[in-house]
């Protein structure tokens, strides 16, 4: 559930654009922005050079944008806005799949006001929206893309490159978790922890879970009880 709109928001009236290639997905997210008092209209763009037409004639104060679409990358859509637009005049919300700690650090480094993952748009939209216009200047990152970046901070123990987050994962591996447990646990999506998952079983450099328990407690990366 949404949180709900403060003055600042309903104070204001904005003109918004969408650039994601999947229709169901961009329509069900116009559907949700019709109910924001803020909002005055909303467009929604599947190629990049459309939505690049449309802002030369149109005033748009926001991109809701897709990193992955055919034949075009979200990240080079975005360079290319900030060469032209200040986030003051327009705001850059990245909504994405991706569960890369890379594409989340360029997207930050390259001037997006709000990077959400899909999985956090219905709890964090309007959160990210008061973030970026009540205090300018700061980046919003959604609390899931927050605990991705923070699973990439690495430091080296054992021999193996290992985040404080994915020595935790290693932990709760160990501890035979299920999937769905360590999810809880870390506060994260299924996916993430499959993600993350599989690049712990590449770093330990091995292919099978039990195996990655064997070498775990042999490394001393884990004690049983």
């Amino acid at each position: 559930m949404m949180i709900e709109e403060k003055k600042i928001m309903q104070d204001l009236s904005l003109n918004l654009a969408i650039l994601d290639d999947h229709k169901m997905i961009a329509e069900m997210l116009k559907h949700v922005l019709k109910k924001f008092s803020f909002v005055r209209s909303t467009e929604i763009f599947y190629e990049a050079d459309l939505f690049f037409e449309h802002i030369k004639k149109n005033k748009t104060h926001v991109l809701l944008l897709d990193v992955f679409m055919p034949g075009v990358d979200g990240i080079e859509v975005l360079k290319k806005c900030r060469k032209k637009y200040k986030s003051d005049k327009l705001k850059i919300i990245v909504l994405s799949s991706s569960v890369d700690p890379e594409i989340i650090s360029t997207a930050i480094e390259n001037g997006v006001d709000a990077y959400l993952t899909k999985e956090d748009f219905s709890s964090e939209l309007i959160a990210a929206f008061q973030c970026i216009y009540e205090e300018p200047g700061k980046t919003y990152v959604s609390k899931n893309a927050s605990n991705i970046l923070l699973f990439n901070k690495t430091d080296k123990y054992k021999g193996v490159q290992l985040s404080p987050r994915e020595k935790e994962l290693l932990k709760l591996i160990c501890e035979a978790k299920t999937a769905k447990e360590i999810a809880y646990n870390l506060d994260l999506s299924i996916n993430t922890i499959y993600y993350y998952t599989k690049r712990l079983l590449s770093k330990m450099e091995v292919n099978r879970t039990q195996d990655l328990i064997i070498k775990a407690v042999s490394l001393g990366l884990f004690e049983k009880k």
